[in-house]
């Protein structure tokens, strides 16, 4: 070593580095995109553009890619890394196809270019994070979201003003302005903590879930919830007493809750307090109609009919949400039909089936409990993905939906490449010792 100069760190010195670095900014994003500050702060209070908090990911990657130049190439072995690729490339071929609606087709390829550019630099900077860590962040959002869309509900128009165009009255939804956003995230969150959850703090978990769908008073997201616990159950990763405790304490909540509603509602001429009850009709087998329902299945229906034009490549991609379409479908099904045909059909199902695959391979080789609940969680958030596309044409839009996917995935592969690793010593070691030298 030349005179003066500095000792090479060891490699264990750098990689606990690395670690600690990649962990500090998964945090940091994880804080700003899970809490939909990006998005309230422009909307609401006129802040910069959410683009900006999204490129953020890409600036704090960059110390992570030339210090280890082969975390960002393990991205190339993930078949979600390439299906996000495939999907932002498909728009971009679709988009010859848009005639009178060019300017709503370029909107809808560069919002799937920046989906791809998140889930790319959120999950290297996932790669080399603690998980745990950054699971209890995830749980952390999840219950501020609960605690704020309550604080919504009870007190409104706090987070958003009344007048502004997401003001609403009666139904909780915090800094996500939209309720029905902040049910999906708090069942998408749940969904990505549940490993690192110990098992006999599942159950509350879970209840803590429902919990802070309730005052969203989102039937999407009640429903959701529903199925996560149904699926927990069905796959090992909660007992069946839990789930027991839960589904009869739930439906007992959701009647005190109904109950206090019509109290209100008998005390008060509110238009938004008429619709959370006609919502909390549904509980007691009502026959009144939805006018929000009416609407969106008049768009599905519509987009049904464009699917019908064209089945195999659909009417190009920003039709269903072209301003002469006037509302969204919100169905993911039916939007990509409409737009991509049976291409875009199978392009959705694909990735509920590359999550479940994957899932499922993980979960019956998992080499600990941790790592087999990783491939659980990632069956569910496959069929949340299934479920939630039929409430939802915004499935794949929302950045905190990107995170967590990217989050999970990147969990499951590091469960991966560590059941490698661990299988691979006792089959070396059972190689070398034959050679060994006997003494006597």
């Amino acid at each position: 070593m030349a005179p003066g100069a500095r000792p090479a760190l060891p490699a264990t010195t750098r990689n606990v580095g690395l670690v600690a670095y990649s962990t500090g900014c998964t945090l940091l994003v994880g804080l700003l995109l899970l809490s939909n500050w990006p998005t309230y702060a422009f909307d609401v209070r006129g802040g910069v553009i959410p683009l900006y908090y999204y490129a953020l990911p890409g600036v704090l990657m960059i110390p992570i890619v030339f210090a280890q130049p082969q975390v960002p190439l393990r991205l190339l072995h993930e078949p979600v890394f390439w299906w996000f690729a495939v999907f932002a490339l498909l728009a971009l071929l679709w988009q010859v196809v848009s005639q009178d609606f060019a300017e709503e087709a370029s909107s809808q390829f560069r919002l799937r270019m920046l989906v791809f550019i998140l889930f790319t630099t959120v999950a290297v900077l996932v790669s080399s994070s603690r998980p745990r860590v950054v699971a209890l962040l995830i749980a952390g959002c999840v219950m501020l979201s609960g605690a704020f869309s309550w604080f919504d509900s009870l007190r409104p128009f706090r987070f958003v003003p009344q007048g502004y165009e997401f003001a609403t009255e009666g139904r909780g939804a915090g800094l996500f302005m939209n309720p029905n956003v902040a049910a999906s995230f708090v069942v998408m969150g749940t969904i990505a903590v549940l490993p690192w959850v110990p098992m006999r703090f599942r159950g509350a978990m879970l209840t803590a879930c429902v919990m802070c769908v309730a005052p969203t008073f989102s039937r999407g997201g009640f429903l959701l919830a529903g199925i996560v616990i149904v699926s927990a159950t069905a796959l090992g990763m909660l007992r069946r007493s839990q789930a027991a405790l839960i589904l009869i304490a739930l439906p007992v909540a959701i009647a005190g809750v109904n109950l206090a509603y019509e109290y209100l509602m008998a005390n008060s001429e509110s238009r938004d307090m008429q619709r959370v009850v006609q919502r909390l009709a549904i509980l007691k087998d009502s026959a009144e109609e939805d006018q929000s329902v009416e609407l969106r299945a008049d768009a599905t229906a519509r987009a049904w009919n464009l699917f019908k034009e064209d089945p195999l490549f659909g009417a190009g991609i920003g039709k269903t949400t072209s301003r002469a379409f006037v509302i969204g479908p919100h169905n993911m099904y039916a939007m990509l039909m409409a737009e991509q045909g049976l291409f875009g059909l199978g392009l959705y199902l694909s990735l509920i089936l590359l999550l479940l695959a994957r899932g499922w391979r993980l979960m019956k080789a998992g080499a600990g409990d941790e790592s087999a609940d990783i491939g659980r969680a990632m069956i569910i958030f496959g069929l949340y993905i299934a479920a939630n596309g039929l409430f939802s044409h915004n499935v794949l839009d929302e950045a905190q939906a990107i995170f967590l996917l990217a989050f999970l995935v990147m969990a499951g592969f590091q469960a991966r490449a560590s059941r490698r690793i661990e299988t691979s010593i006792p089959a070396h070691r059972e190689r070398a010792r034959p050679h060994r030298r006997m003494r006597w």
